[in-house]
């Protein structure tokens, strides 16, 4: 008789669980309405490079505060190596475009694996790339807080399989899908980029639900 009343609670409970998770309302990449905090950069944010001639490159940083409570969330850096300059002339100084994460922002990531030689094989993750109207709040792979991802990036290295998500696109918005733990819950939303080319990248607006 117990485990006929068993079968049923535990059934009960997967559903309401399912249940639960299926009343979540979705946040989907470049929607938003008055249940999002919302804001639009104008004029759109680039980063801005100074060139070190001595070494061969311009570097750049700017920051967003995501939540709006005045703490910089969001850390941007863009380094330019000398189109001359091999890349494997580069091991200290080589070109990229990432994010550093703070306050409890996450990104949505791509993970790829690439052979490290001698039959090891490594990965790296990449901030993913998403088009307009993808669904984020069911995303699989976030990164870390406090820590940096790169949209793409050139390694000095043989052993590399591609240079991130973002390095091949040109004259093209796409997203980056962030939650952030605020009150031990997520807050889900996402940041548009206009990406021109791979040294012109425009951040022109974001949304994370209130």
């Amino acid at each position: 008789m117990k485990r006929l009343l068993y079968y049923p609670l535990v059934f009960l409970l997967i559903f309401n669980s399912c249940k639960k998770e299926d009343d979540r309302k979705a946040v989907t990449a470049g929607i938003y309405d008055s249940t999002f905090t919302y804001h639009e950069f104008s004029p759109p944010l680039k980063v801005t490079l100074q060139e070190d001639t001595l070494n061969k490159y311009s570097f750049g940083a700017d920051s967003v505060d995501i939540n709006l409570d005045g703490n910089f969330d969001l850390l941007i850096s863009q380094r330019i190596t000398d189109k001359n300059v091999s890349r494997f002339d580069t091991e200290n100084n080589y070109p990229f475009y990432s994010l550093q994460l703070k306050n409890g922002l996450e990104v949505a990531t791509k993970r790829e694996n690439y052979p490290q030689g001698q039959g090891f094989w490594n990965y790296v993750d990449w901030v993913d790339s998403l088009h307009y109207n993808t669904r984020i709040d069911n995303i699989s792979e976030w990164s870390d807080t406090n820590t940096s991802r790169a949209m793409w990036l050139v390694a000095p290295t043989i052993f590399w399989g591609s240079n991130g998500c973002w390095y091949d696109l040109t004259d093209t918005e796409m997203y980056i899908g962030i939650r952030m733990k605020i009150d031990s819950n997520y807050k889900f939303g996402w940041i548009k980029v206009n990406e021109i080319s791979r040294e012109n990248m425009f951040f022109l607006s974001f949304a994370l639900e209130k």
